[in-house]
């Protein structure tokens, strides 16, 4: 019972393969535009640059001054036991910054935003990696199935004409078998096409937030990205360059906290037994004696090491990967040329006549089914390698993103 209800569910998934959409497919611009809409890592990424962007608005803000009221000599003992010898001392006192703060932390703030921008751009070119490489992915198992399908198709139709040879006496009972076997072997090929359409299609509908139960990809992945000049920096280099130069800021602000700030104060006091006022004024700094800061400007100064070595580490791995994809494109549009030309069209014209010549009483079952796996191989072969070209060309867009 469960072995024909699996076989039901997975018969109406067999069928859609190949089938003609109900829905329009999904072009690779579509599917790009409504992924970054709908992705949680770029809602992220935008909330982090707002984040910065807050951090900068407030690392440009001044201490606040201080007002501060003091009342003295009441409660006690003797003539002070009452409020008769209060002094009261109305003051604002202010805090300077002294060192650079203000003007450091400014400059770690700008270089922190720059920074999350730049991710902000990685993220979303991640993303277009991943949902040009899915939406592939779909293109090509939609090849697949469509491709098992027929080559179902063939193997029912060669069945049946077998038996019908094998009953007229023209062929012995073994060619029957060996069809039979041909076929079950195409209806395990559709199933298995099934499971990665299937796959395909959820993880494409995942990325783009789509709920459409019937989505297929459009062809025609292959669009060449922008070519770039070879010193242009990556993104990725651009991202750990941003990351050291605010490495850098940080050792400016920790040296500049290490300069103590001035705090200065004035005001007016009231002697209440006699009525009289006077102005009063301070001045306060700290003494660093102990604490100047070291530790904070030697980690801020080995940081700024390691975002250095994290950057000649990029910039290695960059130029690598974007020559390596430049090649592999390269490679990519040399195999779809060459397993698109006359030799798909020979194999075509091959399985036809073995297929005349098999029904004719010309051609051995085994001939028909050489020229019939030649054919298949060849399709198969191009669907793989239009495939690794759209991945190269994946490959490519991402290491060239700006």
């Amino acid at each position: 019972m469960f072995i024909r209800l699996r076989t039901a569910l997975l018969a109406g998934t067999l069928i859609s393969i190949g089938a003609p959409a109900a829905a329009e497919p999904i072009s690779l611009g579509e599917a790009l535009s409504q992924g970054r809409a709908a992705s949680p890592r770029i809602t992220r990424a935008e909330a982090e640059v707002k984040a910065a962007e807050g951090r900068a608005l407030q690392a440009g803000v001044s201490p606040n001054p201080e007002l501060g009221l003091e009342v003295e000599n009441f409660s006690g003992t003797g003539p002070y036991r009452n409020f008769r010898q209060t002094e009261t001392t109305l003051a604002v006192s202010q805090e300077f910054e002294l060192g650079g703060k203000r003007r450091a932390r400014k400059a770690v703030a700008a270089a922190e935003l720059d920074f999350f921008r730049l991710a902000l751009v990685r993220q979303v070119a991640a993303l277009d990696y991943d949902i040009r490489i899915a939406h592939a992915d779909l293109a090509a198992s939609e090849a697949r199935g469509a491709l098992a399908r027929e080559t179902l198709d063939r193997a029912r139709e060669l069945s049946r004409v077998a038996k019908e040879l094998v009953d007229a006496g023209r062929d012995p009972p073994l060619r029957q078998l060996r069809a039979d076997a041909l076929l079950a072997e195409a209806e395990a090929e559709l199933a298995r096409a099934a499971g990665e359409y299937v796959s395909a299609r959820r993880k494409l509908a995942l990325l783009t937030g789509s709920s459409d139960p019937e989505l297929t990809a459009a062809p025609g992945n292959d669009e060449q990205p922008p070519t770039l000049p070879a010193d242009t920096p990556s993104l990725d280099e651009r991202l750990a360059t941003a990351e050291r130069e605010a490495a850098q800021a940080r050792v400016s602000l920790a040296q500049a906290e290490a300069v103590p700030n001035v705090t200065a104060s004035g005001g007016v006091r009231r002697f209440r037994e006699g009525g009289e006022t006077a102005i009063v004024a301070g001045i306060s700094i700290p003494l660093p004696f102990r604490n100047r800061n070291q530790g904070n400007i030697a980690a801020a100064r080995a940081e700024t090491d390691a975002a250095s070595a994290v950057l000649a580490q990029t910039r290695l791995e960059a130029n690598f990967n974007r020559r390596d994809a430049e090649l592999m494109v390269s490679a990519a549009n040399e195999r779809v040329a060459a397993l698109s030309g006359p030799g798909l069209a020979q194999a075509e014209e091959a399985a036809r006549l073995a297929n005349i010549g098999y029904r004719a009483g010309k051609f051995a079952l085994i001939e028909l089914i050489d020229a019939q796996e030649a054919l298949n191989s060849a399709r198969r072969n191009l669907i793989e390698a239009q495939l690794d070209r759209a991945r190269a060309l994946a490959a490519l867009a991402r290491a060239n993103a700006q």
